[in-house]
């Protein structure tokens, strides 16, 4: 069965689409792969495939709210992985009256013609929390959250978790849990940091952290993946541990059980 994932945080700068990107690498070695760059920076559509193509998310989108049924055919980048672009038009989309009203639907009718033929479709969010991130993240099974040392508080951690419980869902989104990016592991600041967010947080954590990397931007910039480096990028290693991380912590946390703990947890404290 499919999984959506969505990558989100309402935080800038945490390397939302280099996630993306390299879990859809990973992934793209074994399973059929779909990336979706909901962002209207396209950031992720541009290191994937730097080009314009006639369908986007928007064009699809736009044919959906005018009742149409696109012929939905996204770009492939080798036979396991594929993507559909962004479009800097998508942010109008926010202040369209049906896709206020409808979009979580609109959304759905989009998946559903193309769910069946991945075992993963990954959602590259964008920052802002409005009605469109909320339509992709309806759609979710679950989330990553990817966050920095330098920018990490565990009160905002739980105020996104509230943010998320907000949105309406048949099921409880599962949450997936918090990676650290552009870790420097020599660095007093960022240890300490990933301490008490271990013990404040326990299982949330991941395991895995992505060390601080120049290869990132250079395999974005070239549109190439970090796995082709001849030189065995320590990062592109972090990324594929990540992604085994990931397939590990499916479907075992949800929304409502963790704010129930992080609750409890404060209760006794």
């Amino acid at each position: 069965m499919s999984q959506t994932i969505a990558v989100y945080n309402f935080k800038g700068g945490v390397g939302k689409t280099s996630t993306a990107l390299s879990l859809a690498h990973s992934w793209s070695r074994s399973f059929k792969t779909l990336v979706i760059d909901c962002d209207p920076q396209a950031n992720l559509s541009q290191a994937l495939a730097d080009q314009e193509y006639p369908q986007t998310l928007f064009t699809i989108t736009r044919e959906l709210m005018h009742n149409e049924q696109p012929d939905i055919n996204p770009i492939e980048i080798h036979p396991y992985l594929h993507l559909i672009p962004g479009d800097y038009h998508m942010g109008e989309v926010e202040s369209n009256t049906q896709f206020i009203s409808f979009g979580h639907i609109i959304f759905y009718k989009l998946l559903s013609t193309i769910r069946h033929k991945y075992d993963f479709i990954i959602l590259d969010c964008p920052t802002h929390f409005g009605i469109t991130v909320k339509s992709f993240i309806t759609n979710s099974n679950s989330i990553l959250i990817p966050a920095t040392p330098g920018s990490f508080s565990v009160s905002g951690f739980k105020k996104l978790l509230t943010y998320l419980n907000e949105i309406k869902k048949e099921k409880p989104l599962d949450i997936l849990g918090i990676f650290f990016n552009q870790y420097r592991k020599n660095t007093r600041l960022h240890q300490k940091i990933v301490r008490v967010a271990e013990r404040e947080l326990g299982s949330l954590i991941f395991d895995q952290r992505i060390r601080q990397s120049i290869r990132v931007s250079e395999a974005n910039e070239n549109c190439d993946s970090l796995y082709s480096f001849t030189d065995q990028s320590s990062v592109a290693e972090d990324f594929l541990k990540l992604s085994e991380e990931v397939i590990a912590k499916m479907n075992r946390l949800n929304l409502e059980d963790v704010l129930h703990q992080l609750d409890q947890q404060e209760v006794n404290n």
